[in-house]
């Protein structure tokens, strides 16, 4: 079946359906006498209705109570739940002479609506939560617990003598708190020292002191150093390799137009790339900022009078300035050289013109990044006048 007519079956069905449960809810319906309650244990409901009065029909919600138990009905569960309290309590300990292990008291008979109130005459040894804290016994402790079920109106009592005992079969849980037991209790000997019990519960232990673990620290705190160090290096060579590449972009439409006037003049592709080094030597005592591309121009002229071919010098000063731009102008004049180009100046020409249209577009994109940065700025510049202004209102107000 395609998909189209699996779609269209499926509004159809679900829009017939719609349409059959709205005529539905826009029958003739008789008016409600009554409720129906729900059964007593089940809890109340919550049902929508809607009341007409003076030509009027509004929305009404009804809390539907629950039917109560019968007074003989609650004795009965009570004396049900009391019955089988006894086991609740117990919970994995065989009996109530012998409490050791963790008791079940809680709030409520489970599954029931019964609620538990529990009264013990010392808790000392119990817990509220269940807990046996029998680490310190030498001999077995009795305790009264009273337990009281309330149902409705009706409450019953449950009350039992249990007897806790010492530990027969201590977990390792048990035998830390009979250890600390037992520190604290020779601790209020005075003594310049405290002895480290050799046994508990008739097992040897040994003492040891805690190994130092802040090396774990200082190593995780060193490889984070490390990692912010290559991450922040790695930054910072970004940052230098853009500016470099930014430096180069804005002086590369200078560097063709001159080439283009020399050689429109009728000088030499070397003379000119010579003039044009000479001038940045004359001007780099005044100009503090280094210009990478004039000193790849600087070593290419270097090259070309240690004896390396000016062709090849071409090729190798676009290789290192890892630019389009450049690689486009050292294949040009390489290729001037081997093969001979005609109407080289013109083409300078053209490139220079495409060369500053892209600085143009180049000091666009920069003025916009100086508005991004100056933001944050003028946002806090913007909250310390408000601050400055509201101020001396809120202090104004409160006196």
């Amino acid at each position: 079946m395609k998909y189209k007519t699996r779609l269209c079956l499926l509004a159809l069905a679900g829009g017939a359906l719609s349409l059959a449960f709205f005529l539905y809810g826009q029958r003739e319906r008789e008016p409600l006498q009554y409720l129906n309650r729900p059964e007593s244990g089940t809890g109340d409901q919550r049902t929508e209705v809607r009341v007409e009065m003076e030509g009027e029909t509004l929305p009404f919600q009804v809390t539907v109570r629950e039917i109560p138990y019968e007074e003989e009905e609650i004795l009965e569960k009570l004396q049900s739940a009391s019955e089988r309290l006894g086991a609740v309590f117990l919970k994995e300990n065989t009996d109530f002479d012998h409490i050791g292990q963790e008791v079940f008291m809680p709030s409520a008979f489970p599954d029931t609506e019964i609620r538990i109130q529990w009264y013990l005459d010392s808790w000392d040894h119990i817990d509220p939560d269940g807990t046996v804290k029998n680490e310190s016994l030498k001999q077995p402790v009795t305790v009264r617990v009273q337990a009281v079920l309330t149902l409705g109106e009706e409450e019953l009592v449950w009350e039992q003598s249990i007897q806790v005992i010492p530990p027969v079969h201590p977990d390792a849980q048990q035998k830390l708190r009979m250890l600390e037991y037992e520190l604290s209790e020779r601790q209020e000997e005075v003594s310049d020292r405290l002895e480290l019990p050799a046994a508990i519960a008739g097992e040897p232990i040994v003492w040891y002191q805690a190994a130092d673990d802040r090396w774990i620290w200082i190593l995780g705190l060193t490889l984070l150093a490390l990692a912010a160090m290559a991450v922040g290096q790695r930054q910072e060579e970004d940052k230098i390799r853009k500016k470099r590449e930014r430096g180069m972009q804005l002086d590369y439409p200078e560097i063709v137009s001159r080439l283009s006037l020399y050689m429109g003049a009728g000088i030499s592709t070397r003379k000119a790339w010579e003039r044009i080094v000479d001038d940045y030597e004359k001007n780099e005592t005044a100009d503090i900022t280094r210009h990478t591309a004039y000193e790849e121009m600087r070593t290419t002229l270097r090259e070309m009078q240690s004896g390396v071919a000016e062709a090849q010098a071409y090729e190798r000063f676009g290789t290192r300035c890892r630019m389009p731009s450049y690689l486009k102008l050292g294949t040009l004049l390489s290729q001037n050289l081997r093969k001979g180009t005609k109407n080289l100046a013109g083409l300078l020409q053209e490139e220079s013109r495409e060369a500053f249209e892209n600085r143009r577009a180049l000091a666009k994109r920069m003025g916009e990044e100086c508005e991004s940065k100056l933001l944050l700025p003028m946002l806090m510049m913007l909250l310390t006048i408000l601050i400055i202004i509201m101020y001396p209102a809120v202090v104004s107000f409160q006196v």
